[in-house]
Formats: C-alpha cells, sequence, structure tokens
C-alpha cells in the first residue's frame, strides 16, 4: 500500500468519527432540547393547574360568602316575621280582650240603666214609662218582646224595668194596688206598666189587657 493510500485511508477514518461525533453531538443536544421543553410543558402545566385551583379557591371563596351573606339575611327575615306574627297575635287578643271588657261594660251600664230600684224611680227626669214585673206572671215574655221591640224605636218613649223579686222592690207588692206618687204608699199587687212624667205617677196599667194595648200604642 502506498503512502497516498494510507493518507486517504487515515483521512476517510477520521471523517468517519467527525460524523460519528457530530451526529452524536446532535443526538445529544436534541436530547437536551427535548428536555428543555418537557420542563418547560411540565412548568406551564403546573402554572396553569396553580392558577386554575386558586381561581376555583377564589370562587369558592367567593360562594361561601355568598352563601354566609343569604343565611344572615334569611335568618333575619326570619326573626322579623317571627316578631310581627307574636305581635299581631298579642294585639289582637288585647284588642279581643278590651272589647270584650267593653261590651260587658256597656251591658252592665245599660243593665243597671234599664233596671230601676222602684224607691228612686221617680228621680229620672221627663217622660218615661217602668214595667214594674213579677217574675211569675205568665205573660211576662210577651210583655218583654213588645218592650224589645220598642226600644228598637228611636223615637219611642224609654222604659225600664223595675223587678219585684228584687230584695230592694219586693217590699212594694202587697194585696192591693196604691199608686201614690209617695213612694212610701206605693204598693202593687202585679205586673204593672207606670207611666212618670215629670217625677210623678201619671199613668198606670196594672192587668194584662191594659199592658198589652198600650206597649203595642207605644211601637
Amino acid at each position: 500500500m502506498t503512502k497516498e493510500s494510507k493518507a486517504k485511508g487515515k483521512k476517510g477514518t477520521s471523517n468517519k468519527k467527525k460524523a460519528t461525533n457530530l451526529k452524536q453531538t446532535n443526538l445529544k443536544d436534541t436530547k437536551e432540547i427535548r428536555k428543555i421543553n418537557y420542563r418547560e410543558r411540565e412548568d406551564k402545566k403546573k402554572t396553569i393547574a396553580k392558577a386554575r385551583r386558586e381561581l376555583h379557591f377564589d370562587k369558592s371563596e367567593g360562594s361561601d360568602e355568598i352563601t354566609k351573606l343569604i343565611k344572615i339575611v334569611l335568618i333575619v327575615v326570619a326573626i322579623m316575621l317571627i316578631f310581627y306574627g307574636v305581635t299581631t297575635i298579642v294585639t289582637r287578643k288585647a284588642n279581643a280582650v278590651k272589647t270584650v271588657r267593653s261590651i260587658s261594660s256597656d251591658e252592665k251600664a245599660e243593665i243597671q240603666y234599664d233596671s230601676l230600684i222602684i224607691g228612686s224611680m221617680l228621680n229620672i227626669d221627663g217622660n218615661y214609662y217602668v214595667l214594674i214585673k213579677k217574675s211569675d206572671d205568665d205573660k211576662l215574655s210577651e210583655y218583654e218582646t213588645l218592650i224589645q221591640v220598642i226600644k228598637a224605636n228611636e223615637e219611642a218613649p224609654k222604659i225600664y224595668i223595675a223587678n219585684l223579686d228584687d230584695s230592694f222592690n219586693n217590699q212594694y207588692l202587697g194585696e192591693d194596688g196604691n199608686y201614690d206618687s209617695d213612694l212610701s204608699k206605693f204598693k202593687v199587687k202585679g205586673t204593672t206598666l207606670v207611666k212618670i212624667s215629670d217625677h210623678n205617677i201619671d199613668e198606670t196599667y196594672d192587668n194584662y189587657d191594659d199592658i198589652k194595648a198600650k206597649l203595642e200604642e207605644l211601637e
């Protein structure tokens, strides 16, 4: 083999080694580049995941705050409704009691106003009638019905009731009637309708026909 051939052989071998080394270097560089790209992708994924977690946390935290606020508002509204309900019930009960008391007072006043003691029946001013009743009178319910009709007429004269069964009135019950305006002498023998004018006994009706006729006249 000539020197020239040897030189060419060595040169070819050297070129192969260079090519191999260059190829290895390029492969190494490619791997490094891939590693860098992989790291970059991983870092991006981590960054995106972190951002998503933070965003979710912010949303969750905001949602929790809104939920808490809604709960507080609902609790306040519920308390107000309960308070309003209790206040309304108490007010209604108070008004009902007040109304009942008022009605009772009015009824008592009316009863006291309509029920007279015979000994003081001349003390009222004006013209009016007094039905002196005996509870065992079988016509009493008829008289009382007529009186209720009369009371419904505002223009009719006032009619008071005196009950002979009352302990203050039973002393005026006697066997014979005495219709004197001097009440110390006054006596009735049963149910009697008396007309009083200016503190004096003006008319008396002491039997069924006369009492009924007068009451019907006053309707």
